[in-house]
């Protein structure tokens, strides 16, 4: 039978009951299991009430706190307070999530919240003393107390003592653990608008967070549980903990653990570096770097050249062979070059191309005679006052129309030469990628691709089939242009390892944005093979897992946080223990889990036998 004090405790706004009906409502809503007579005699009602008219004015008679009720009061106070905290968080939720399962705005679904909300409530500690919610109540009203359950009746200090001091030691153990275990589903699926899962989901999760960690760990990337697990709560703790604004711990608590984040990320932005520095390595570039793209630059550029000029010179050679044996001497009609040139404008010949004026000077100085005819070797010279402007927009044709005219001319050494000749055009001469890369700006020094450009012009810019006119070069060119190829591979590594790593943060966006596009103008399997691609798109991957967050994991703060917000309130409140024993178990408490949350899974990829597979 419960006592006038435990009845009190529980109902204190009925110290004076006006009625014998009040008296009675109270009865048969709470009570009804016992005799209303024993009922009345129990809480100090007189049997006068039940006289018609004696009910008038009647009080229950108040009962002076024991001193070992007041202890008591005292050292349950903050195990109250905190009890209070979470079920002032959960429990809105709690029932909100239920009437969401039960069907917002019907009877069953606010039926079902009702009950969701009361199971949640009942996790949290309970007072059992008259005079705890007194305590409670006289702090400030900061946090306003909810009506409690009847206690055990007769509780004794024996039987209170033992887990009043435990929460006295530990106030977060009733208001985290009991606010976070009974309810972190709860939460977690209201805050995240977690749909129901489907039947296999679970497996197919595991299986893609398998990978996830079999691809870390191919790699060497360390990993955070919530980037390998992508649990939307984990990575919200993690985040708090690396920006130092976890809830309910010491600032120097903070900082250490987000040094320690920062540390952890640290060393996983410097396994990845060195995922790039390996391939780097395994393609055999040894100069190319972010900060080296010149010297790159140069190195392509001596190999082209190079290779350009001794072609050339082969041609050359020939050529002076033909023409000591005579043969650069029978002469060649050249109506048709004449006819090219008098078909422009006076303008275009004039102001926009002056070549062709030039060209038919020249025509006229090796043909005084007027005969129609000059010799192959006059017609040799004009084809290279031609190939020494770039811009023309006539050139080209120019050339073809002598190549044309020498076509059966001279001897079996001059059309020697002329193959040559016309190999070295079609190589350097006629490819406006290679074309570029070796000549000079009209009237200017300057290069038309400068240096620090050459890996773009030849990697980034232009198509695949533009790419290859210049590496096709290089890859047969000896081992100087392999090496400036090799190089190019390294750059276009160290370009990925720029783009993200370049800024405070590592930026996936641009990262995936180049392997995106090199990998659609199938740029990455001509460069490094099908096994180089395949592995540079696997490390796009690992590190997408361990770079881009859940939506959500930034901002929104961890399952608990509400709760723990709470407790630093109270700190203010000067609750005797409580700030202090808050602090020291919420600090044991968050360094396990990060601690937890750092550990890296045993090793699962096999060991690579080769792990060579960018070299082509």
């Amino acid at each position: 039978m419960a006592t006038l004090a435990e009845f009190r405790a529980q109902y204190p706004q009925y110290d004076s009951v006006p009625d014998v009906k009040l008296a009675d409502s109270l009865h048969q809503k709470f009570y009804s299991q016992i005799p209303k007579m024993d009922f009345y005699k129990t809480i100090g009602l007189s049997p006068a009430a039940l006289i018609p008219g004696g009910e008038s004015n009647i009080t229950l008679p108040k009962q002076e706190t024991s001193v070992q009720d007041k202890l008591m009061g005292l050292i349950e106070t903050p195990a109250i307070i905190a009890g209070n905290v979470g079920r002032m968080v959960t429990t809105p939720l709690a029932r909100m999530y239920g009437e969401a399962r039960g069907g917002y705005g019907t009877p069953q679904g606010k039926a079902a919240g009702e009950a969701m909300a009361k199971t949640v409530s009942d996790q949290f500690y309970q007072p059992r003393t008259e005079s705890g919610p007194e305590y409670v109540r006289s702090v400030g009203g900061v946090l306003e107390t909810l009506p409690p359950t009847l206690g055990a009746t007769g509780s004794t200090l024996n039987a209170l003592i033992g887990p009043a001091a435990q929460q006295t030691r530990a106030i977060v153990r009733p208001a985290v653990q009991q606010a976070t275990a009974p309810a972190q589903n709860v939460l977690a699926k209201v805050m995240t608008r977690e749909q129901p899962q489907m039947q296999g989901m679970g497996a197919a999760s595991t299986a893609e967070q398998a990978m996830r960690e079999e691809r870390l760990q191919r790699f060497n990337i360390p990993a955070t549980a919530g980037q390998r697990t992508k649990n939307l709560s984990q990575q919200q703790f993690e985040s708090e903990a690396e920006r130092g604004v976890l809830t309910g711990i010491p600032e120097d608590t903070k900082t250490k653990l987000a040094e320690q984040m920062g540390s952890f990320k640290a060393n996983q932005k410097q396994q990845i570096v060195n995922n790039f520095e390996r391939m780097t390595a395994e393609v055999g570039a040894e100069v190319a770097d972010p900060t080296q793209v010149r010297q790159v630059g140069k190195i392509v550029d001596k190999a082209l050249n190079d290779e350009y000029t001794k072609k050339y010179d082969a041609y050359k050679a020939l050529y002076a062979k033909a023409d000591t044996a005579g043969e650069t001497l029978q002469p060649v009609p050249y109506q048709s070059l004449l006819d090219f040139i008098n078909s422009k404008t006076p303008t275009q010949r004039q102001k926009l191309d002056p070549i062709l004026d030039s060209v038919a000077e020249s025509l006229a100085m090796n043909d005084p005679g007027k005969t129609g005819t000059i010799t192959v070797r006059a017609l040799e010279d004009i084809y290279q006052q031609i190939g020494k402007v770039q811009n023309s927009a006539n050139a080209k044709d120019l050339k073809q129309i002598i190549t044309q005219m020498g076509e059966g001319a001279g001897g079996e050494l001059y059309q020697a030469a002329r193959t040559a000749r016309k190999q070295l055009a079609k190589e350097f001469e006629d490819v406006s990628r290679v074309d570029k890369l070796l000549g000079t700006k009209a009237g200017y020094t300057d290069r038309r691709v400068a240096l620090d450009d050459v890996f773009k012009h030849v990697v980034l810019d232009g198509s695949l089939e533009e790419m290859r006119t210049v590496t096709t070069l290089l890859k047969k060119s000896g081992p100087e242009g392999q090496k400036a190829y090799r190089e190019l591979q390294g750059q276009n590594i160290q370009h990925m390892k720029e783009l993200l790593t370049k800024g405070d943060q590592l930026s996936f966006k641009n990262l995936n944005t180049l392997v995106t596009q090199l990998d659609a103008e199938d740029k990455l399997a001509y460069m490094f093979g099908k096994p180089g691609r395949d592995q540079i798109l696997d490390l796009r991957d690992a590190i997408k897992d361990v770079v881009v967050a859940q939506p959500g994991a930034v901002n929104y703060s961890n399952t608990s946080g509400a709760v723990l917000r709470g407790l630093e309130t109270l700190e203010s409140l000067r609750v005797p223990g409580a700030g202090t024993a808050a602090q020291a178990a919420r600090t044991r408490e968050v360094s396990k889990k990060l601690t937890e949350a750092l550990k890296q899974p045993n090793q699962l990829a096999p060991a690579s036998k080769n792990r060579n597979a960018l070299a082509k």
